[in-house]
């Protein structure tokens, strides 16, 4: 449980990290891979890792271009900023199916406290991700300070969920047995 965590864990990092020096040196495939490996150890025990495995599994095919161009550069034609909306969507599936995933692992702990705080965070993920979408429908039309500093506010909130979402990761995996799949809550 504890490598398949932490395969989930740099999974993750690998796909939220973007560092540029002629290709992505943090690259989306690698990270969509080790997740698809850290959830295929743990499929037995958790079911809902099996989507989480799917997903991965999509990514690692579907996110090779990303290696070669720059999604964050301003200059890129519309058909890549229109792949970089989809590989964001795509990170917003595999980020709720490893949600789903961690709350069952949560519940299996019996562990009530980890389990509200994953709860909490699977909810202020969402609701921030998804505003910080719906700001960016609307961005081209709208100007303004008080729009500036809605979505500055919005995209800072979003960054630092990027951080909740890995330290929860973290947490779970101190918290988990290093050589079970699953505990056994039946007595």
């Amino acid at each position: 449980m504890n490598k398949a965590l932490r395969q989930i864990f740099w999974g993750y990092l690998f796909i939220f990290f973007q560092l540029h020096v002629f290709i992505d040196l943090f690259m989306d495939p690698i990270g969509y891979y080790l997740i698809f490996a850290g959830c295929s150890k743990i499929v037995d025990g958790y079911p809902m890792a099996k989507k989480a495995n799917t997903v991965g599994l999509i990514g690692m095919f579907v996110t090779v271009p990303s290696v070669f161009v720059n999604l964050m550069d301003p200059a890129i034609s519309d058909g890549w900023n229109v792949y970089a909306i989809l590989l964001s969507i795509l990170k917003l599936i595999v980020v709720f199916y490893l949600f789903i995933l961690l709350t069952d692992i949560a519940k299996v702990f019996g562990d009530q406290a980890l389990q509200k705080r994953t709860d909490r965070a699977f909810k202020f993920y969402f609701a921030i991700h998804l505003m910080g979408f719906a700001l960016q429908s609307f961005s081209a039309n709208m100007f303004g300070d008080g729009w500036t500093l809605l979505i500055i506010v919005v995209n800072s909130s979003a960054l630092i969920m990027e951080f909740v979402f890995l330290f929860l990761i973290g947490n779970i995996r101190k918290v988990s047995p290093s050589n079970q799949l699953r505990i056994n809550t039946f007595v």
